[in-house]
């Protein structure tokens, strides 16, 4: 044969070879759509109804003690992703992780859409160097903050090269302009440092808090405020946030000035472990809010705080629930001192637990511990005194005793120990 015709029946074969490859691609495309019509007769799950198929789904969710992100759904079969994708609140859990790449900014819209209109719980996790924060992803975050409902910032920063004097940014450069911030549904905010204790700005959570009207829970982990240029902390103006009734700060490593600069009228609940209780800055906070405050938990109380302990709580006419775990000779004193000689004061009072700083319990007097007795025979209140490594006098833990058998709960000694019950 000649060069011609040879090169001739080549380009014949390619031709060929092409229309087969087609043919064969459009064979394995035929034989993918009857596979999974095949998948959906067989499967169960996508014989059921819509309604059944997406509560197994969720269920599944809810029971699983790995929490797989939904999309794990969409490799399983058509059918599955078909009826993933059709269940919005598959969707309404985030866990976005930094450090991340910019792709992650175009994923998040879809899998947000996806969750329709219900309400999202948002978690943020930051490992390492705030370096780590990707700002392009961020704000595409702070952007569909009106679906937020709960949001949680976590920063795990058990690391030896990370910078401890280095201030997280959440927004970045459109720090200057938060008028695209909006968070209409939030109705907790988390903030918490697993490792040590970091700095955020302050104008910054002003401003989450400023930006969510009906926010109800708001919990501080290891985290202090940077005020340095902040307007908010030069005004005399505080932030008012009308709906907020939970405030916890969950360690003594937290910083409680924040509550310097806020107005919490409607706050029930407040937590505030650190070691030194300011006495002046704790009473300015609970006159300048006047809030129905049922449950508060303090550390520590200042010695030296010109305003005592008891003139804090005479303020609080609400309270059901005090609690103390760092409590001084001075501050338990006092405090039983006025419970006895005052019983109009916390007269709603049911719940007292008093943990003392080491062996303190030791420098309590005589007469405070009859005036305890006389208060709690004048109230039905559980009473726990923790840390009581010495018995109160004997006749001190005889009335004790007889309000015990008469119903009252109280306990006193160590964690191991109740003297009121032992022999």
């Amino acid at each position: 044969m000649s060069v011609q015709e040879l090169r001739a029946r080549i380009l014949k074969f390619d031709s060929e070879i092409e229309r087969q490859m087609e043919l064969l691609k459009t064979l394995e495309q035929d034989k993918s759509i009857v596979q999974s019509q095949l998948n959906a007769v067989l499967d169960p799950v996508a014989r059921l109804p819509l309604e059944i198929s997406s509560e197994i789904f969720l269920q599944f969710f809810v029971l699983c003690e790995t929490r797989p992100v939904p999309t794990v759904l969409l490799n399983i079969c058509r059918a599955w992703a078909v009826i993933a994708k059709s269940t919005a609140a598959l969707w309404t859990a985030v866990h976005i992780d930094f450090p991340c790449g910019d792709d992650l900014a175009q994923v998040l819209p879809i899998w947000f859409q996806r969750a329709q209109n219900y309400p999202l719980s948002i978690t943020i996790s930051l490992r390492g160097r705030f370096s780590s924060w990707n700002h392009h992803v961020s704000s595409v975050i702070w952007k569909h903050g009106e679906k937020f409902k709960h949001l949680e910032i976590l920063h795990d920063d058990d690391f030896a090269d990370t910078e401890l004097d280095e201030t997280v940014d959440l927004f970045g450069e459109s720090d200057e302009d938060t008028n695209w911030l909006s968070l209409p549904l939030l109705e907790t905010l988390t903030i918490r440092c697993q490792h040590r204790q970091r700095m955020y700005f302050a104008s910054q959570i002003f401003e989450l808090i400023r930006q969510a009207p009906n926010i109800v829970e708001l919990s501080f982990g290891k985290i202090a405020l940077d005020f340095d240029g902040d307007s908010d902390a030069d005004s005399d103006e505080k932030l008012l946030a009308p709906t907020l009734r939970r405030l916890v700060f969950e360690d003594d490593y937290t910083d409680d000035s924040f509550l310097n600069f806020v107005s919490l009228p409607a706050l029930n609940a407040l937590c505030l472990p650190v070691y030194y209780v300011t006495g002046e800055n704790l009473l300015a906070f609970l006159e300048r809010s006047g809030a129905p405050l049922r449950d508060l938990a303090l550390g520590g109380y200042h010695p030296h705080s010109s305003v005592p302990l008891h003139e804090c709580l005479r303020g609080i006419p609400t309270l059901t629930r005090f609690r103390m775990s760092e409590a001084n000779p001075r501050a338990v004193t006092d405090l039983f001192v006025a419970l006895a000689d005052s019983p109009s004061m916390l007269p709603n009072l049911c719940n007292l637990t008093i943990r003392t700083m080491g062996d303190s319990a030791s420098d309590i007097p005589d007469s405070s511990w009859r005036a305890l007795v006389r208060a709690l025979s004048t109230r039905r209140m559980q009473s726990r005194i923790v840390g009581v490594a010495v018995s109160p006098p004997e006749d001190v833990l005889a009335s004790f005793r007889e309000l015990a058998v008469d119903g009252a709960d109280i306990y006193v000694g160590t964690e191991e120990c109740n003297f009121v019950v032992a022999q």
